[in-house]
């Protein structure tokens, strides 16, 4: 049994690798992207809501990139040495507000997929935050690399990164901690996975109303790249294609479609 999931396991590894990367000429012309493995939404196995996303965007790319499955620290350092490679799922805000690189201004991003957007989950025995000042002095679990502690800087909390999206959720769920901060649509799967209801929160405060995107170093490569990822991007959403993908992933398109551009950094 174990052999035969091992095979399974290296099959599925197989078919990402060949879905992803087109050994064309062109390709070679393009940094690598590396996205950013940190739990059941984004698998290093190829499983998960995120690499079915780039799937459907990059599957039929002509010239599509190197596409590497990396554990999220490592693909962040990775990203900040190579010069010519990209980043996933990400944006020049997320870039910004993080510090993964020192200087944004030779970055460049696509257009955007979907929203991406952070709430304050309480207990299910406690009522929702409404507004910053709920998290005075709790103790907050929240993504590892998330810029968390400087948007609720000041009111006394106390914040656990946590590098896996089970593991945040059952930090939760356990009582360990009072709140967690987790992004939508991302939880939603966390959720359904361990069987148990979204905990409270509410859906009209948020701390982070972000999208997911990719952010490349700026070489001709890599904005050649992006402009067949943008071509594509509005083929899916002209189409209704990401609107019915996001559908059949019990996902509201109509409020995760938001624009596919912005020009200004900021929240």
């Amino acid at each position: 049994m174990n052999a035969l999931k091992l095979i399974a396991s290296c099959i599925s590894l197989m078919v990402t690798t060949h879905v992803f990367a087109q050994p064309t000429e062109d390709a070679h012309n393009a940094g690598k992207i590396y996205a950013t493995a940190w739990g059941m939404t984004l698998a290093e196995d190829g499983a998960g809501f995120y690499n079915d996303l780039a799937r459907l965007v990059l599957g039929t790319l002509d010239g599509a990139p190197q596409y590497d499955i990396v554990p999220y620290r490592r693909a962040n350092r990775i990203f900040a040495q190579d010069e010519s490679s990209c980043h996933y799922p990400s944006t020049l805000n997320y870039m910004a507000a993080t510090g993964i690189v020192d200087d944004t201004s030779d970055l460049i991003e696509s257009y955007f997929m979907i929203r991406s957007v952070a709430h304050i989950f309480s207990r299910y025995d406690t009522p929702p935050v409404s507004r910053k000042s709920g998290v005075s002095e709790k103790v907050i679990a929240y993504p590892m690399g998330a810029e968390v502690p400087k948007l609720l800087d000041g009111f006394g909390a106390s914040f656990i990164p946590v590098n896996d999206e089970k593991g945040k959720a059952e930090l939760l769920i356990s009582g360990r901690v009072e709140l967690m901060i987790a992004y939508m649509p991302d939880v939603l799967f966390v959720f359904r996975e361990l069987g148990k209801p979204l905990p409270p929160y509410d859906p009209t405060f948020t701390i982070n109303d972000d999208n997911i995107a990719i952010v490349c170093h700026r070489t001709p490569g890599n904005e050649a790249m992006l402009a067949r990822v943008n071509a594509r991007i509005a083929t899916l959403r002209e189409s209704g294609a990401l609107a019915a993908f996001l559908s059949e992933n019990g996902i509201d398109p109509t409020y995760y479609l938001g624009p596919l551009e912005r020009k200004t950094l900021g929240h």
